[in-house]
Formats: C-alpha cells, structure tokens, sequence
C-alpha cells in the first residue's frame, strides 16, 4: 500500500494530477481544498495517500495532512459514503467546521454538499459523532497538572485547528463561573459553541 508520495508535480487536471517520484508518475485523485493548496507545475509535492482497491479499481487519493486522510478514512467508514462523496464533503470546509458540525449533530453543512442529502448527512453525523468523540477523548489522562480537564480541552481544540489563543479564550469562558467542575468532554463541547458564535 502506497502511504505518502514526494516527488515532482508533473501535471494538473480537473480534479487529479500527477506526481513524478524518480520517473515514475503516479495519477492521484484530491479535493477542491487540497487542489488550492498545491504548487505549481514542476514544484516538489508531498501527498498522504489512500489506495482503494475494488475488483475493477485500483486508485491513489491524496492529502495535504495525515489528520485529512486519517478523517476520510473515517468518512469510508460510513454507510453509502464512498471515496468522491468523503473527497466531497472534505472539499466543503474546513476539516475543523466539519468536525464541529458532526459534533453539535449539525447535519445541515453536509447535506448543501452536492451528493449527499439529508438522509445520508445524518448517517454521517450519526456514525462519526462518537467515533470522533472516541478519538478525541480516548487518551489516558497526563500525570499531574498537565492532566487536568483544562490542558486536555485545549488540546483537542488546538487538534481541531483553532490556535492557541483562541483555544485558550473559549476554554476560559467554558470553564468560567459553575463550568470549573466541568469534564474534558463538557468543557470542549461548551467552548465550541462559543466559538460557532463568533465565526
């Protein structure tokens, strides 16, 4: 299985392109977001890829993150959801609007996604709310102060995408007033809802 390719960017098309690694081009499928975020022809490239492999298919998608591909994997994991919807519903918004969006078990984003209607929106918020809530509260508490609810939240934030400065203000008015006995869980969930207020 093919992981990752640097190489030379050898050719742009629609909606995929070719990386040269050693004289060897490989086609390589990406989204809309990945696409913005690439070089121009005859620049170095590095993809995280996906090999999906069918009985008549053998096909390479491509990411600009591991936390991208590692959230398309997750999408395949779902239902009716197969590599161009999961490229779809990447290529709407931010991997951190996303992952909100599941979490508030807000269907709405994913069903104006082109392919995906309300049904299957709420399949996908309802398969990977909890797998995402497995994922980002999983990990076994840190010894000491670097354990607390607190430093935990801001990690997850921080793994989400906000900075650490807006990590740190959402957290402060979620663990505010009566939130200071809040769990990780709580804590994260109210700070995001502070911060859909402000975008």
């Amino acid at each position: 299985m093919i992981a990752s390719l640097s190489g030379t960017l050898l050719h742009r098309g629609a909606d995929a392109l070719i990386v040269d690694v050693n004289g060897v081009g490989y086609l390589v499928t990406v989204g809309a977001r990945t696409f913005t975020q690439l070089g121009k022809t005859g620049e170095p490239v590095r993809l995280y890829t996906y090999t999906h492999v069918r009985e008549d298919i053998l096909a390479l998608y491509g990411f600009s993150s591991p936390e991208e591909l590692a959230f398309f994997k997750l999408l395949l994991s779902v239902k009716g959801i197969g590599p161009k919807a999961a490229l779809a519903i990447l290529s709407r918004a931010e991997l951190k609007v996303i992952s909100r969006a599941i979490l508030n078990e807000d269907a709405a984003l994913l069903s104006t996604i082109p392919g995906i209607g309300p049904k299957t929106a709420a399949r996908v918020v309802l398969e990977l709310k909890g797998k995402l809530k497995e994922e980002m509260f999983a990990a076994e508490p840190l010894p000491g102060a670097a354990g607390d609810a607190v430093t935990q939240a801001l990690a997850v934030l921080t793994g989400l995408g906000y900075t650490p400065g807006e990590a740190r203000e959402a957290v402060r008015h979620a663990a505010a007033g009566n939130g200071g006995g809040r769990s990780v869980e709580e804590l994260v969930t109210v700070a995001l809802r502070g911060l859909d207020r402000r975008d």
